[in-house]
């Protein structure tokens, strides 16, 4: 029902208690009773999915990715880390476990080499230049 339904189903309950059909008004305002009944608990669900909203989003503007891993701000302190698959995949903050090489997270198994040591194994990888050659000309004319 709407407002103005409301309205009306009040004073339709008036005439028929001044009428004295007593039984008939008792009826009419049990049933806007069970409706606004029913109307407040709908509200209080759609203000908790609001809220619930609003704290994803919140969530969602202080997650920063750091190319490999995510870090949480909270109140200007960076929490974390927590998995970047578990988060894109199925919204789930797992916090990732520390161990000497790597971090590890416990939810979906997935290793995240720590950032100094992935950069000094590219180092590591590459070539020194000074050892590199001038390239050997394969046609000879």
């Amino acid at each position: 029902m709407d407002s103005l339904m409301h309205a009306t189903c009040f004073k339709k309950a008036f005439d028929l208690g001044k009428a004295g059909k007593w039984d008939e008004a008792l009826e009419l305002l049990r049933d806007l009773q069970d409706e606004y009944v029913a109307l407040w608990e709908e509200n209080r669900a759609l203000k908790q999915q609001l809220c619930e909203v609003a704290d994803i989003l919140d969530l969602a503007e202080n997650m920063h990715f750091d190319g490999q891993k995510y870090w949480l701000d909270v109140d200007g302190r960076r929490e974390g880390p927590y998995c970047q698959l578990c988060y894109d995949k199925e919204g789930q903050m797992v916090r990732l476990q520390e161990q000497d090489r790597h971090w590890q997270c416990r939810g979906c198994g997935n290793l995240y080499m720590k950032r100094k040591l992935r950069e000094a194994t590219v180092r590591e990888d590459t070539p020194p230049t000074r050892l590199l050659k001038s390239p050997i000309p394969l046609f000879v004319k």
